[in-house]
């Protein structure tokens, strides 16, 4: 049976049917002492019938609602005449009012207690997660700092778009003794540079179809590189894929030193690729922004201006202003911007790019610059789209 259709089943207990047929008994065994004419005393001046089927609904709900008229329906069958329908419809309504507040409450209590429940399981997720991030946090920074490398220094190095220059960078920095580099195009790899005595590579390879699929790079880890070079030969033990503004390239490793084998070196080498791939593409384009500033600046500009179309990604660049006596200051500025961002000093004028940033993040940067070098004044913040055009 179900209450008024909404879904819920009513089930009438035995411990509610001997309950409320004991109390039902009572009265009217109390009833008939006193008055064997009204002994449901639904004729007395007191309407206790009718609180009683309150209370008594109220606290079962429908089930008790259904057990409790159909006794007082028996009773008022075999103890009144004629039939006190009127008194019974009163009763029956008494009961379905209160029943039914009694379900919409129980429903509340439901509903809260799952809230509840729900706003517990999330704050210990939010408290787990949390730890970890910070956990993250503390080993990345550690790692930064200890780590041997530095994007900006290589790159510093990076002066000719050639894949050779990029070959003899990953030899030095990281120890790469043999490997090739191939570009993807047209569903086929083309060789561009080796380095040693190269890696020849299957297109049909799971691991290749892999990494050209995902665009991620991935190493094999030591105890397969051991298990495999004393099966058969082993063609590659790391793989780096780049997309850039002119093309997907990849880098199939054979040889390189064993402490580098790694997901931060194949990170390092992946940033330094898609470098490589968008230093072609910036001087194939002929893009040009300022007439006063160097490459890099140019080619920082040129690849945030590219992921600003394509993706939506702000860049945006704060021109400063400066007194000419202090221009040996600026260099102090240069050390205060993140690897991915670029500084260009003019004459009376320091501009500074600040890539994947949002404006809020030029704000604090600003904030930030002010504490230190108190005599710069900012003289224009520009998006990377409007930037070129105005300077």
């Amino acid at each position: 049976m179900r209450a008024f259709g909404l879904g819920e089943r009513i089930t009438i207990e035995k411990v509610i049917f001997v309950e409320i047929f004991l109390l039902i008994a009572f009265l009217l065994a109390l009833g008939w002492s006193f008055n064997r004419e009204d002994p449901l005393f639904i004729k007395s001046r007191y309407d206790l019938i009718n609180l009683l089927v309150v209370a008594l609904s109220l606290y079962y709900g429908y089930s008790g609602a259904i057990v409790l008229i159909s006794l007082l329906f028996a009773g008022y069958f075999f103890f009144y005449q004629p039939f006190p329908l009127n008194d019974l419809l009163e009763n029956l309504l008494f009961a379905l009012l209160s029943s039914e507040f009694r379900y919409i409450w129980d429903k509340k209590i439901k509903l809260a207690l799952v809230d509840k429940t729900y706003a517990e399981q999330m704050a210990e997720l939010y408290r787990r997660q949390l730890f970890s991030l910070k956990l993250e946090y503390d080993l990345l920074e550690k790692q930064f700092a200890l780590s041997p490398y530095s994007v900006r220094n290589i790159l510093e190095r990076f002066k000719v778009p050639s894949s050779k220059a990029f070959m003899e960078l990953i030899s030095d920095f990281f120890g790469v003794m043999s490997a090739e580099l191939y570009k993807h195009e047209d569903g086929k790899l083309i060789s561009v540079e080796k380095l040693g005595s190269g890696v020849k590579v299957d297109e049909k390879d799971p691991l290749i179809q892999e990494a050209l699929e995902l665009n991620r790079a991935f190493y094999i880890p030591p105890k397969e590189i051991l298990r495999k070079a004393t099966s058969e030969e082993l063609n590659f033990i790391a793989l780096v894929v780049a997309e850039s503004y002119a093309g997907n390239y990849l880098l199939a490793i054979k040889d390189m030193d064993f402490l580098n084998i790694n997901e931060e070196g194949l990170s390092y080498i992946m940033v330094i690729l898609e470098y490589y791939g968008d230093s072609i593409a910036f001087e194939a384009s002929g893009f040009s922004c300022t007439k006063f500033c160097d490459r890099e600046f140019e080619l920082q500009a040129y690849r945030m201006q590219l992921l600003k179309e394509r993706l939506g990604i702000d860049s945006f660049v704060v021109v400063f202003q400066y007194p000419p006596e202090r221009r040996e200051e600026l260099v102090k500025l240069k050390s205060m911007v993140k690897g991915l961002d670029r500084v260009c000093i003019n004459e009376d004028k320091a501009f500074v790019l600040l890539s994947i940033t949002p404006k809020e993040g030029v704000e604090r940067f600003i904030e930030r610059i002010r504490k230190d070098m108190d005599f710069l004044k900012v003289k224009d913040i520009k998006p990377i789209e409007e930037f070129c055009d105005a300077y």
